[in-house]
């Protein structure tokens, strides 16, 4: 299903999860090329959680990214 510019990923493509915030879940995760780190505030968990959209730069301003809840 493409969304934002037609370039979401398919199935399988990217992997979303859930984890713990400790060093070891993140090194069995992987970094794969690199890691980024992104926090959110409670404002901007409740904003997602009323249907807004996180939106945010990645690599000073060369990719963008947009977080959102689904109901799937």
């Amino acid at each position: 299903m493409a969304g934002w510019g037609g370039m979401d990923a398919g199935p399988g493509d990217d992997r979303i999860e859930l984890i713990e915030d400790t060093k070891n879940a993140r090194a069995e995760f992987g970094e794969n090329y690199g890691a980024i780190e992104f926090r959110l505030t409670r404002e901007q968990v409740e904003g997602l959680l009323a249907g807004k959209v996180v939106a945010f730069d990645i690599n000073g301003r060369e990719y963008v990214g947009f977080l959102s809840v689904t109901n799937k």
